[in-house]
């Protein structure tokens, strides 16, 4: 299942691929600009960082918009939609990140372990499988099963909200908690489990695959960036398959990802 979910970001990224290449080049930009950034404490560049983090936001949320409507390649960049959509969805992920990283914290603090979820675990496995290692095996396991219930919950919740956000534009369709419940049930809750961990298991697929190393710099630059746009086109085309599920029930139709 995580390779069909491969294969198909793969066959929506490089459908077009003159088109796939620039956008490849526009994020080794962004990566340079930010690699370049990181560390600083300069509230301009923290300003330019934001600002660069929103664009980014506003691509993945034409992305997920593309996929809601069935679209099949990498949406082209309209200037307008990426700066407005992405500070919004920048809006969303603080608010909901940040929630979830308070309730973690105190969650996590009781057993001993730092703030770190289900994708923490499955993106960074040496070193989360080792803290776990080093902690009484029923601490770990507690702190598992209330972890992944909290991940699941706030990030269903908030890939919804997303989802959301990107088909009608208003970000207040992405707070409100009784629609995003609603559609959440209309998917079905196990079966967004299924879906959600597929793809997350796809995004720690692409992660691992950088332990391939080319004898030269450049190369592993390129390899790593490209690495990171499938992992960033995985996420947000996911939430895409997701949601098209509430989209096609609305119509009384089946949707491409119960059909798939």
């Amino acid at each position: 299942m995580p390779l069909f979910k491969i294969k198909k970001v793969w066959d929506y990224t490089t459908y077009n691929k003159p088109f796939f290449i620039f956008i490849l080049f526009l994020f080794c930009v962004w990566v340079y600009i930010d690699n370049l950034t990181d560390n600083t404490e300069s509230l301009k560049v923290l300003l330019f960082i934001v600002l660069m983090d929103s664009v980014l936001f506003g691509y993945g949320m034409t992305i997920t918009r593309d996929r809601i409507n069935e679209g099949v390649r990498l949406p082209k960049i309209m200037f307008k939609d990426v700066f407005v959509l992405g500070f919004k969805s920048f809006i969303v992920f603080a608010i909901y990140l940040g929630v979830q990283g308070y309730i973690l914290q105190i969650i996590s603090s009781p057993f001993g372990f730092p703030p770190f979820d289900l994708e923490d675990l499955l993106m960074d496995a040496p070193e989360t499988v080792h803290l776990l290692l080093s902690h009484s095996f029923v601490d770990a396991l507690t702190f598992l099963f209330i972890g992944a219930v909290l991940f699941y919950v706030t990030v269903f919740f908030m890939e919804i909200a997303l989802a959301r956000l990107a088909d009608t534009g208003k970000l207040r369709s992405a707070f409100n908690l009784v629609g995003i419940k609603r559609n959440i049930d209309t998917i079905g809750w196990a079966v967004y489990a299924k879906d959600y961990t597929m793809i997350v298991i796809a995004m720690a697929i692409f992660s691992y695959l950088t332990v391939i190393v080319f004898p030269f710099d450049i190369l592993n630059y390129v390899w790593g960036v490209f690495l990171y746009m499938l992992m960033f086109v995985t996420q947000f085309l996911g939430i895409g398959a997701i949601y098209s599920r509430v989209k096609e029930k609305e119509k009384g139709e089946p949707s491409q990802a119960e059909q798939s």
